[in-house]
């Protein structure tokens, strides 16, 4: 069964979404072929949620109801897992010393030392994919639940309850 797309902002956040999961899977996916054991249970996490970001993806591209439910659940189980683990393995440790807004600070100072690093080395290679890791990706599914939302809060209100209300008998002679 196929449906109809609405708006704009729909098809954006359909192209969007399958176009950012595309590329996600595709940097995942050689190298958990590889070393299926030498990757943390994350990375097994992440790679599902990029395959039920396609499904939802190859869903809109062809139109079939439910693609929605689909492209935002996987865009919020990412975002669940990213920040997850960014306050287990990033931010946790700090908590004994500082307080939470410091930690989260000096957490997110030490992930841009990660960049100057890679980058004043010439490993351009692998400051790109943390920047792709740990900021557009993330940005990229807030962008994609936005776009859902907005057009979803649109589309409830061009089809108000009296559009959808059957004509009385009086109204249709």
């Amino acid at each position: 069964m196929t449906e109809p797309r609405s708006g704009r902002n729909e098809h954006s956040a359909g192209m969007l979404a399958l176009g950012s999961w595309l590329v996600l899977a595709t940097a995942l996916l050689p190298g958990l072929v590889a070393d299926p054991t030498g990757h943390s249970p994350y990375h097994w996490l992440i790679f599902a949620t990029s395959v039920l970001g396609l499904a939802g993806g190859a869903m809109w591209a062809g139109a079939k109801r439910g693609w929605r439910r689909v492209i935002v659940m996987a865009a919020a189980l990412y975002l669940l897992i990213v920040v997850v683990r960014f306050l287990t393995v990033s931010v946790w440790w700090q908590l004994e010393f500082a307080s939470f807004l410091d930690a989260v600070r000096f957490a997110l100072w030490l992930k841009s030392q990660a960049l100057t690093y890679y980058f004043s080395r010439g490993r351009l290679l692998d400051g790109t994919a943390i920047i792709f890791y740990e900021a557009l990706m993330p940005a990229l599914q807030v962008i994609v639940l936005l776009g859902v939302a907005i057009s979803n809060r649109r589309l409830r209100r061009a089809i108000s309850p009296s559009k959808l209300a059957p004509e009385s008998p009086q109204q249709a002679r």
